[in-house]
């Protein structure tokens, strides 16, 4: 288990969804030997009506997580590789050498906790297929990712998400016709063309900045980046992420 850890939101079966993952297994996964994908799911027993975690058992699921943790931290042979809350439910998964070893690990863990249902189950995986394809953020969801972490930075410096101020967002492309197609969709959209290159380097070198006047509070700077990635996507344009100024008011 590595220390870089993250969730990103997504839609499971149509329904809204959150996922924590451990993004720095990615560079050694799959593990030689740990080939059995193990399951925990437990049934939530205040959901939100959305389905997620509500904050009334925030502090008791996080209890059932560090027991399960606990049950295995000492064994080289299980592996906690993320979890995804959904529909009521919460599904921690691991990769184990055993699988069946590794139930029975868990389901120790949670004999205190007798209010809660929960089932578990194995299957074969050896390419580490639910990891990559399920919990593994795509692109769009990387980019909700890195948008939490520079809005975390805002913070810990004293930013004020809601006070409105000029973002800049760099977009590249392989070539001009490219980019002036996404400039005419995305100032369509609202945003203003700040800055053009077109001395850069590798498969895209027409870099292109854009800035709009926005808050940045989780949403609204998500809506705003999606926009421009989307756009991006396109016109076989790379999103590469966004800046802006620590705004503290007076």
């Amino acid at each position: 288990m590595s220390d870089d850890w993250d969730f990103f939101p997504l839609l499971v079966d149509d329904e809204p969804a959150s996922i924590l993952v451990d993004l720095g297994l990615v560079e050694e996964a799959p593990i030689a030997g740990l080939t059995q994908m193990t399951y925990l799911r437990l049934y939530m027993r205040s959901p939100r009506e959305d389905g997620l975690s509500s904050q009334e058992e925030y502090e008791r699921l996080c209890e059932v997580e560090d027991a399960l943790s606990a049950a295995i931290e000492d064994s080289e042979d299980v592996l906690y590789v993320g979890r995804n809350t959904s529909g009521g439910c919460r599904d921690f998964y691991y990769y184990a050498a055993s699988g069946t070893a590794a139930e029975s690990q868990l389901s120790q863990a949670m004999v205190p906790f007798t209010e809660y249902e929960f089932e578990t189950g194995v299957q074969d995986d050896d390419d580490w297929s639910i990891y990559f394809e399920f919990l593994y953020p795509d692109p769009r969801q990387m980019q909700f990712i890195q948008n939490g972490r520079v809005l975390a930075s805002l913070e810990e410096a004293g930013d004020k998400s809601e006070i409105e101020r000029e973002v800049t967002h760099w977009i590249y492309f392989p070539s001009a016709d490219k980019r002036a197609a996404f400039v005419t969709l995305a100032t369509a959209e609202g945003f203003e063309v700040a800055e053009q290159q077109d001395d850069g380097e590798g498969e895209c070198p027409f870099a292109l900045m854009m800035r709009h006047v926005t808050a940045v509070d989780y949403s609204s700077i998500n809506n705003a980046v999606l926009v421009l990635f989307d756009l991006a996507g396109e016109c076989e344009g790379e999103y590469a992420g966004w800046e802006t100024s620590v705004e503290q008011g007076e």
